[in-house]
């Protein structure tokens, strides 16, 4: 047996995954990443799905270590076989790390444009034993995110001469990733969560060698959707395009809209954790939790929200548990309940906005249904493996989830996550799509996913939106629709163990 038994169950979604499987676990396991950042809220995300996915050994330095203590102990609960220290390094000295006797997988740099600089100037682009042969030096593989208001981008280095290629695109990227500090607080929230989970997988696909690594930069707009990759030949002709919205003119208003918004989040596992992280820091005033299900080691490699200490308390407990202390202000309403056909509208009439954050067709289709009688717009995301899918849903404005697939495929045909894996950080980039959409639809600021599908695949770091139009033939919102009330489904499943 490659790992114990505990170690088995708690990383069994990656562990089943024929890519990743025992070894590639275990190799995991024996790595070591460094994160430079701004602050640790900053990189909060990144760290907790490099932690929850059983990266073994991250060191950390951040100027700003406010919250620390209380982060780095959550870190260690949600996953007890963590290592994590603070790295040997000084921006005002210049004194770098590469002297350490520990060799490095990888490090990840995340901050504005300006702290990028800074720290490739402290680095003086060194090399170090351990990594990338050039000659008779070595690189260290390097991760940079850059987050902004609504926007970000990032990009995997890994040889001097990418190295390079990047630090010439720095000059030329839009002034928005230069606008950090005083952009609106709630559309950072979204760039540095999303960037956190994408910096996950790319550190996962570098130490395991799956996939196409992203070579070139890759720069997305929450606002617009949209995703570009980026490099020394397009850069100056897609930036052409870009376009600074004036949302700062706009903060005190959207601000009150999202502290008044009511979100229903239906299942708390892979992809309600990270919707409900991010609604949290953006400060929705009002968040439901529907999940029938409690705890599972099996749960902590992908559902950040939990950790090992709360093993065995109902999900929407321990989810109540971390959103109060991310966010004192918040109010969360909490079903400990599946979602069920007797139960659903009476749950989703409260709210103003539905996530679906559940593993199963039957609930989807369910949750699809009642959004649609009861007119209320639905963020909706699916994840398998490598892959995610993601829409929104505004009942007789636009398609339904039934327009796309209009017949639930037979019991058996298509695999859950619990037969087929996950990685662990895809339904992260693919939750917090769902929280940004969110916040979209409750602002009315941006362009959202109405009539539009977001296709992810995270072995080549590729987001792809295609339009998508309403079925005049569709049984639910069609011209002469079949289906007039809540189907009685044959299986109704836990919408919490994505």
């Amino acid at each position: 047996m490659i790992l114990p038994k505990e170690m088995i169950y708690r990383y069994m979604r990656h562990i089943i995954m024929p890519e990743i499987s025992g070894p590639g676990q275990k190799k995991l396991l024996e790595s070591c990443v460094a994160v430079f950042a701004r602050s640790a809220k900053d990189a909060a995300p990144l760290m907790y799905y490099l932690v929850a996915s059983g990266t073994g050994h991250i060191k950390y330095f951040f100027e700003n270590n406010e919250d620390i203590e209380y982060l780095i102990k959550n870190w260690q609960d949600l996953n007890p076989d963590l290592l994590v220290e603070k790295v040997n390094f000084s921006l005002d000295t210049g004194k770098a790390y590469q002297n350490q006797d520990e060799k490095l997988s990888c490090r990840i740099v995340f901050g504005d444009i300006d702290f990028i600089k800074r720290m490739l100037d402290s680095m003086n682009l060194e090399f170090k034993d351990g990594s990338e042969s050039m000659g008779n030096t070595y690189f260290i593989p390097t991760i940079f995110v850059l987050p902004s208001n609504w926007c970000g981008a990032i990009q995997n280095v890994r040889n001097p001469e990418g190295l390079i290629c990047f630090f010439s695109l720095l000059n030329k990227l839009p002034f928005r990733l230069t606008a950090f500090e005083n952009s609106p607080p709630f559309g950072r929230v979204f760039s540095r969560c999303l960037l956190g989970a994408l910096a996950a997988i790319e550190f996962i696909k570098l130490c395991l060698n799956l996939g196409s690594i992203s070579e070139n930069l890759l720069y997305f707009d929450l606002l617009k959707m949209e995703f570009q990759k980026l490099n020394t030949n397009n850069v100056i002709a897609f930036l052409n395009g870009v376009s600074q919205p004036m949302l700062e003119k706009m903060v005190d208003d959207i601000q009150m809209k999202i502290s008044d918004a009511k979100v229903l989040i239906v299942g708390t596992g892979g992809l309600g954790s990270p919707a409900a992280y991010a609604l949290a820091l953006a400060g929705v005033g009002t968040i439901g939790l529907v999940d029938g299900d409690s705890v599972e080691i099996s749960n902590l490699n992908r559902q950040i929200l939990h950790s090992t200490s709360r093993i065995g308390t109902p999900k929407v407990k321990s989810a109540e548990m971390f959103l109060k202390k991310l966010n004192p202000d918040v109010n969360i309403i909490t079903f400990e309940t599946l979602f069920t056909k007797s139960n659903a509208m009476e749950i989703i009439k409260y709210f103003d906005v539905v996530i679906d954050g559940v593993d199963n067709l039957p609930t989807r289709y369910l949750l699809n249904d009642a959004c649609f009688f009861s007119g209320k717009p639905l963020a909706e995301a699916g994840v398998l493996r490598f892959d995610g899918l993601g829409m929104t849903i505004v009942p007789n404005e636009g398609h339904c989830y039934r327009c796309v697939f209009p017949k639930i495929p037979p019991a058996g045909s298509i695999p859950s996550c619990s037969e087929a894996g996950i990685l662990g950080p895809v339904p992260g980039v693919m939750g917090f799509i769902e929280a940004a959409e969110a916040v979209k639809i409750i602002t009315g600021v941006g362009e959202t996913l109405k009539n539009r599908l977001i296709i992810f695949d995270a072995l080549d770091m590729d987001f792809r939106v295609t339009d998508v139009r309403r079925d005049t033939n569709c049984p639910l919102c069609g011209q002469n629709p079949s289906i007039r009330d809540l189907t009685e489904y044959e299986i109704t499943c836990k919408g919490d163990a994505l």
